[in-house]
């Protein structure tokens, strides 16, 4: 195994190590050579898929999580599942994927959305681990902090409210907002998250966006 990846190196110095998780069978990683990039495996390899800033984010099985991404981009001819793998999510559910045709893709369980930037906007020259790795040195983005009905982020309050999310939780809503639920701490609570994520899955629609834009135009439904 050569020297952990440079962006690795750094996210490791800044997040310190993944907490709570175990080691991923060295067949499991194995089984994603030539589909993701050989610099996360190897990440893996040396630190377990726990989770970093209490939960905010966390790294997973991609196997684990083979059946929500079948569920939302079943029948997609652009954003193909068999072809879409989950790395990790945040406290709330949103995916983060390495798609093999279009590098990362990211889902959001809560408001239904698809982002996929290498769709619109391909960077081929680009080497495929400085794409991922940049990814991953950004969970700690406030674009993982999932706002209410009113705009205001979510995960402080309910980190109070619940306290810390153990591996494999998420913090997901009691109805889901497809379902009437509304997006406010108070339908909100810690839950498995392979659960949580396949109700939301079933519950919602999915519709693709384009973040390459200022306007962030939304521009198919998913699975068309």
């Amino acid at each position: 195994m050569s020297e952990l990846f440079i962006t690795y190196q750094n996210a490791l110095k800044k997040f310190g190590e993944p907490q709570g998780g175990s080691p991923l069978p060295n067949d499991v990683l194995e089984s994603y050579r030539g589909r993701i990039p050989d610099s996360f495996l190897d990440f893996l390899a040396l630190h377990t898929p726990g989770k970093w800033l209490q939960g905010y984010f966390q790294f997973c099985n991609p196997s684990e999580y083979r059946s929500v991404l079948d569920l939302v981009l079943k029948g997609d001819q652009e954003l193909r599942p068999e072809r879409t793998h989950a790395l990790g999510f945040s406290a709330f559910g949103d995916i983060l994927a390495w798609n093999e045709d279009y590098r990362i893709l990211e889902i959001n369980m809560i408001y239904g959305r698809v982002s996929c930037a290498e769709i619109f906007s391909p960077k081929p020259d680009i080497d495929p681990k400085i794409t991922l790795g940049s990814a991953i040195g950004g969970v700690n983005t406030e674009s993982y902090d999932n706002p209410d009905e009113h705009g205001k982020p979510m995960f402080k309050r309910l980190l109070r409210a619940h306290g810390e999310l153990e591996v494999g939780q998420i913090y997901a809503p009691k109805l889901h907002p497809s379902l009437g639920g509304p997006i406010a701490i108070d339908n909100f609570r810690p839950a498995g998250a392979l659960a949580a994520m396949t109700i939301a899955a079933q519950a919602t629609s999915f519709t693709l966006y384009n973040t390459t834009i200022p306007s962030v135009p939304a521009v198919r439904a998913v699975g068309e």
